[in-house]
């Protein structure tokens, strides 16, 4: 597999906005000062790049709860916040899980009322929460795309779990190619395919050093993070050294 920092997760195809956003976020260490603003960006590109979505919006954790910390419109927060207000929405299910939380058709779920009365009201259909992770490796943020057209949403849900199954089994396959995609969803896999790469390359580095050092993750990460820091090298790049060192080069 390609270095997900130097090449595209499809030949031929210059990388966006999006893309890069995505990859950069997860090589990118949780408390970094650059993360606010690439959540920002990846809320924008995602509201103006696909077109199922209507409203995008970023769902964070902090210690007195969930915030919206970005949004396309006044009507995703009012989603998100019926979702605060019960606790329970499908943003904080992929926050939770680590998992796409995608549905279908919002009119039919009955998992969370709050988060369908106030959706369904609002004239939204289906929708859509995806996880990101920065270079922890754990959830830091869900991306929720709200959309009025459930037939529209449907290949994008598809696109983004196949994504996610993929990068769990090993697969090269990232889900439907070009000709099936929009360049816009096409964008946000390439970028979700890369970022779940970039954070797959962290997790064995960080491996090699709590079996070497015989110690935890949480001291493994800040090791790593000293390392990156000290040698003025990305996290990424920190983790590529790391495994470099161990024998673990990535395929080209």
């Amino acid at each position: 597999m390609a270095t997900p920092s130097t090449s595209p997760p499809l030949p031929g195809r210059p990388r966006s906005g999006l893309t890069d956003a995505l990859i950069v976020l997860a090589g990118t260490p949780d408390d970094g000062s650059d993360v606010p603003a690439l959540l920002r960006s990846i809320t924008q590109f995602a509201a103006d790049l696909l077109p199922p979505v209507s409203y995008a919006s970023m769902t964070t954790h902090r210690t007195d709860g969930y915030v919206t910390v970005a949004m396309s419109s006044e009507m995703a927060l009012a989603v998100d916040e019926a979702q605060y207000a019960e606790d329970s929405g499908p943003c904080l299910d992929a926050l939770r899980t680590a998992e796409p939380t995608a549905v279908p058709r919002i009119d039919a779920t009955v998992n969370w009322p709050g988060f369908r009365a106030e959706a369904y009201r609002l004239g939204l259909r289906a929708s859509l929460s995806i996880p990101l992770f920065a270079g922890r490796g754990t959830p830091i943020a869900a991306l929720n795309l709200y959309g009025h057209d459930t037939h529209t949403m449907g290949p994008l849900s598809a696109a983004v779990l196949r994504a996610f199954e993929s990068s769990g089994e090993g697969e090269d396959d990232p889900g439907p190619g070009p000709d099936d995609l929009d360049p816009g969803t096409l964008d946000l896999v390439d970028g979700l395919t890369g970022a779940l790469a970039v954070r797959s390359r962290i997790q064995l580095a960080l491996g090699v050093i709590m079996g070497t050092e015989h110690t935890s993750g949480d001291h493994a990460y800040a090791v790593l993070r000293s390392r990156a820091s000290t040698t003025s090298l990305s996290l990424t790049a920190a983790a590529e050294s790391v495994l470099t060192r161990a024998g673990d080069r990535p395929h080209s």
